[in-house]
């Protein structure tokens, strides 16, 4: 009896084992190169220059870290903001846009709790439906559709992206 208690435990404690090594010690995950991240911020720059608007404009990978960023004058908050847009939408991985609906409807205040800046003019990168980095644009009339005109060319759109 004792010999099979010790066997079946033994068995058990190998499959248990079996099991932990099976999981993945890594995952896969989109992110945004440092020549892509130029070129969306050249993008988004020549945007605003067609339409005579001053911006700056700031790239993060996933984490919200700072990948590039250009300011083309005007206000010092112009890229400070345009940084603390593109974080607030990596890490949201959502358009700050519909963030800033929601502190203002009072449906969800939590972006502003936990200090991020829901503003719109963040938009989240996503490549083959991941989020793989985020921009934001600080100044000018028109930030998110500058930021989309940028993704759009540089990326692609949702349904040219999703047939590559």
């Amino acid at each position: 009896m004792r010999k099979t208690l010790l066997a079946t435990v033994a068995l058990l404690a190998s499959a248990i084992t079996l099991d932990a090594s099976a999981q993945q010690t890594f995952i896969m995950r989109k992110q945004v190169s440092a020549d892509t991240a130029r070129k969306l911020v050249d993008a988004c720059v020549a945007y605003s220059k067609e339409r005579n608007q001053i911006v700056g404009v700031a790239v993060v990978d996933i984490a919200g870290v700072l990948m590039d960023m250009h300011a083309m004058g005007g206000q010092a908050t112009y890229s400070e903001t345009a940084i603390l847009k593109a974080k607030t939408a990596a890490h949201w991985q959502r358009k700050t846009s519909e963030l800033e609906e929601d502190v203002n409807s009072k449906r969800n205040g939590a972006s502003v709790w936990i200090g991020d800046f829901p503003r719109a003019g963040g938009v989240p990168i996503v490549i083959d439906g991941e989020v793989a980095g985020a921009i934001g644009v600080g100044g000018g009339g028109a930030a998110e559709a500058c930021a989309q005109a940028a993704i759009d060319q540089v990326i692609g759109k949702p349904a040219q992206a999703a047939q590559r």
